[in-house]
């Protein structure tokens, strides 16, 4: 833990509340979202801020900077005090010296929070033009000490990258530069690792603590990983529903919590996966699909003629066999191929090898229909609110596979089958007609699970389908995937950063490096007795 350096707080929150209002056919409606909040944050201290999705933590750290969509949002009532200075309606002279430069945010998803359109150099260069007034040369200079300073390999030759070249890893370190490039006292770091592998998030929370002792920094850390809160943090304040029910020192509310919440969020730690029961009945378990030397090379051209003078061997001679009613967990760092893979399998990238669906080739010259592929496989995508129609109801969005199938032509069937799948889901049908938006993060996955199963596929592939949840609702995600793999005999490829997801979903394990297959086997064998240096190092973290 870090050692105070200053007695002082540096960020005073007293009785801070923030209300939502709208304007319904002359009517205004106000919600009351979060409920006189108080704490402090010390010079060199890192504090977190834990509970569930919509416990009002991100709503909070936005609050310090005067980030949410006001008018629409207010404070009713509280103040915040930089250093004595009232932040809470500030006029935008003040806000604008605070933010980025005495106060800066690291924000949840690096993809979303980085402009597509820019390089890496001009958005950080645009931060130290407005505070610093750096431009050109220096401006460069600059901007190539802060992406050496956060671990980024080669930073010169990063500058010219755009947000989607980079790895997730990379994305987070960008973000952290920008953050720091004007030397805040305060950093504001929202899920600051949430979509990182476990190693990339060991090396991510060594460099802000690395960067707290070399600058002093305050750090309001915002997390639903309390294993990152364990290892990191001074002080923890537990938030639910918009209110504070607990606070103490990190080993305090580790070893003695009191209120029943807080108890229950650290309880809350999924269960290894119980091996299935036996039975008498001899029944054959179907083998669906087979994989055998799978290769994804990606090929390197230079010169005037782009001649090919290498390839990029993002997936490399990969074999597996996945069986009815089976979980495959593939686990790997960023950039290992394991998205890759997944993407071939379904026919989504050019590959070579050999691919069978129920003995059938799923590409060549003999391959199964495309239309008969995509009903027997069916993918669950990382971030349902991205993956999710804004402009849809949730009931066309889980119909809309029917439609592509021409599955069924009467309404009335297709909604009757719409309600039987939400029931099975565990949503409630009369909410077909509301858009993603209305929903919280889990409900939105369980939507997202939906729109993949009212096919019935035979393979469901799920993509960090729990990364960016908190603990307690990734059991019910997992639970849930549990009921309908049982229902359904369904078999499941299942990727994810976060191994203790996987140790309590998976059967057989790959664990995957530089495109190749590391170790291979029974997920409880692997877990208990790694083979390998490298699926050590992987286990390590959890």
């Amino acid at each position: 833990m870090t050692q105070l350096n200053n007695d002082k707080a540096v960020l005073e929150v007293t009785d801070l509340a923030v209300s939502f209002q709208q304007t319904e056919k002359g009517i205004r409606r106000v919600t009351d979202v979060v409920h006189g909040i108080n704490f402090t944050l010390h010079a060199g201290e890192t504090l977190a801020l834990v509970g569930e999705s919509g416990s009002g933590k991100t709503l909070t750290a936005l609050s310090v900077l005067q980030l949410l969509p006001y008018p629409h949002a207010y404070h009713p009532r509280g103040s915040i005090q930089y250093h004595g200075q009232e932040i809470v309606n500030a006029n935008e002279a003040t806000l604008t010296n605070i933010r980025g430069n005495e106060i800066a945010m690291i924000f949840q998803e690096p993809m979303t929070a980085l402009n597509p359109l820019h390089i890496v150099q001009k958005q950080i260069e645009e931060s130290l033009a407005l505070h610093q007034n750096l431009h050109g040369q220096e401006g460069e200079d600059k901007t190539i000490e802060l992406l050496d300073r956060v671990g980024i390999d080669h930073p010169r030759s990063r500058l010219k990258s755009y947000p989607h070249q980079l790895s997730g890893g990379q994305r987070q370190r960008v973000m952290i530069a920008m953050a720091l490039a004007n030397q805040p006292e305060i950093l504001l770091a929202d899920e600051p690792t949430t979509a990182l592998d476990m190693t990339v998030q060991a090396k991510i929370l060594s460099l802000l603590k690395a960067l707290q002792r070399q600058q002093n920094l305050g750090i309001l850390l915002i997390t639903h990983d309390l294993n990152m809160v364990r290892k990191t943090a001074d002080r923890v304040l537990v938030m639910k529903d918009g209110k504070l029910v607990e606070r103490g020192t990190t080993e305090q509310i580790f070893t003695q919590a009191q209120q029943p919440y807080t108890q229950e969020l650290l309880a809350a730690e999924p269960p290894p996966r119980r091996p299935p029961e036996a039975t008498t009945a001899e029944i054959p378990i179907k083998e669906i699909l087979t994989v055998d030397n799978l290769r994804v090379w990606f090929p390197l051209k230079r010169g005037l003629l782009k001649r090919t003078v290498g390839h990029i061997k993002a997936v490399n001679g990969v074999s597996l066999k996945l069986y009815a009613g089976q979980t495959l967990g593939v686990v790997g760092e960023s950039g290992s191929g394991k998205t890759t893979l997944v993407l071939a399998l379904l026919n989504l990238l050019g590959c070579e090898g050999t691919i069978l669906l129920d003995g059938k080739s799923i590409h060549g010259k003999h391959a199964i229909p495309m239309a008969q592929l995509r009903k027997a496989m069916q993918i669950v995508f990382q971030d349902p609110y991205g993956s999710l129609s804004p402009r849809m109801t949730i009931g066309e969005i889980i119909s809309e596979g029917l439609d592509a199938q021409k599955r069924v032509t009467d309404p009335r069937q297709r909604d009757h089958k719409v309600i039987d799948i939400l029931n099975e889901v565990e949503i409630d049908p009369a909410l077909r007609i509301r858009y993603p938006h209305e929903f919280s993060g889990g409900q939105r996955q369980r939507i997202a699970i939906a729109r993949a199963l009212i096919l019935r596929p035979r393979i469901l592939f799920l993509d960090e389908p729990t990364s960016a949840l908190d603990r307690t609702v990734q059991m019910q995600i997992l639970n849930l995937l549990n009921k309908i793999q049982r229902q359904h005999n369904l078999a499941y490829i299942f990727i994810s950063h976060d191994l203790s997801v996987v140790r309590a979903i998976a059967d057989e394990l790959i664990v995957m490096k530089d495109g190749e297959v590391i170790e291979q086997g029974n997920a409880s064998r692997i877990f208990s007795h790694p083979r390998e240096a490298y699926t050590k190092a992987l286990l390590s973290a959890l």
